[in-house]
């Protein structure tokens, strides 16, 4: 069952998308993309149209009775506080729910999501692949901390293991991120000496392989693969065993930086 139009899953991922790279949308801002997110047409007028303008005097069209804006604060999914549309934690949830694949990690037969760099909810994809999967871990060898808070808010990955080909500089950068993350919400970082694939692997013993680390998804063509029980319990014994040997990356503080 469809919960909301297309139309109306634009325009959340509008307020979300440019929300996320800190712009303060205002409300003349959303009316206008709402209005009219693609170039305009016009209409040639010709016997068609006069044809038309006669059916529409016996058969009333229904027009909206409430702006796009009206229809999302309505439904609680945006706010327009002072001028500036933002969306709700139901509207977020809702735009999470509408961008993320479905995928029945019950059956052997899973099928993969392809992530096309020109698809603009690719990102949303992976997210949505990983809060289906629960508490778990994530393999990533170049996770960064601006991935970091999109994983503590959208998922309930509370494990990460990364490696050193990330850098010291982006390891460092971790560790201030996860500095000022409140500790029950903090996810535990664990860096290894050497990774070269990715996965994410759910407690509940649910697999998927992903293509690309997520600082690249939505630059190159990859996919998400839900692996069978057999390969995924394989993979969850592998890392399973490079997180128990892997060092731990601590919180570090402004206060306390060297």
């Amino acid at each position: 069952m469809e919960i909301a139009s297309e139309d109306t899953h634009r325009l959340l991922f509008y307020v979300g998308a440019v929300t996320r790279r800190g712009y303060q949308l205002s409300v003349p801002e959303f009316e206008a993309y709402a209005k009219g997110p693609f170039r305009k047409t016009k209409i040639i007028e010709g016997g068609i149209s006069a044809f038309r303008d006669i059916q529409n005097m016996f058969s009333p069209r229904r027009v909206p009775a409430e702006t796009w804006l009206e229809y999302l604060k309505r439904l609680r999914w945006v706010s327009a506080d002072e001028d500036k549309v933002k969306l709700t934690r139901l509207g977020k949830a809702i735009l999470d729910e509408l961008s993320s694949p479905v995928i029945d990690s019950e059956s052997e037969s899973a099928t993969e999501v392809l992530l096309d760099p020109a698809d603009p909810h690719a990102y949303v994809k992976v997210i949505g692949v990983l809060a289906e999967l629960g508490e778990g871990l994530l393999v990533d060898p170049y996770f960064r901390y601006d991935q970091l808070e999109t994983i503590v808010e959208d998922t309930q990955i509370r494990r990460i293991l990364t490696s050193k080909k990330t850098g010291n500089t982006a390891l460092s950068q971790l560790q201030f991120a996860l500095a000022v993350i409140d500790e029950d919400q903090r996810p535990l970082i664990k860096v290894a000496d050497s990774l070269h694939d990715r996965f994410a692997i759910g407690d509940s013993g649910h697999v998927v392989a992903i293509g690309t680390s997520l600082n690249s998804v939505g630059k190159n063509h990859s996919m998400v693969v839900p692996l069978s029980e057999t390969a995924g319990s394989a993979i969850a014994s592998v890392y399973g065993d490079l997180w128990d040997s892997a060092n731990t990356l601590e919180p570090r503080s402004q206060n306390n930086a060297s």
